[in-house]
């Protein structure tokens, strides 16, 4: 299952541990606080479980799954701060 990853963090510091976590599962940036991802929704689960721990009040992160579909019909302008929206072919079994 493709997952767009999405996130509100103030805290400089704790962005960057999120974002860490989110490569070391294998998710890509596409934004600068938007990823993608290919995980079982089990495994999903889990990542937040292990992204909740790092968080403070106020932040937000959120995980939105999608089809390969949607994603090829994403429309966009303007030129990419990252990586175009590809999903990875693996799901990440990593944990941090």
């Amino acid at each position: 299952m493709i997952f767009l990853a999405a996130y509100d963090i103030q805290d400089d510091g704790v962005r960057a541990k999120v974002a860490k976590v989110l490569e070391a599962w294998g998710f890509s940036r596409v934004q600068r606080s938007v990823y993608v991802g290919r995980l079982t929704r089990a495994r999903a689960q889990d990542l937040l479980r292990v992204i909740e721990r790092l968080l403070k009040p106020g932040d937000h992160v959120l995980l939105i799954p999608i089809t390969e579909e949607q994603l090829r019909a994403r429309l966009e302008v303007g030129k990419a701060p990252f990586n175009p929206p590809v999903a990875p072919r693996e799901a990440a079994v990593l944990e941090v």
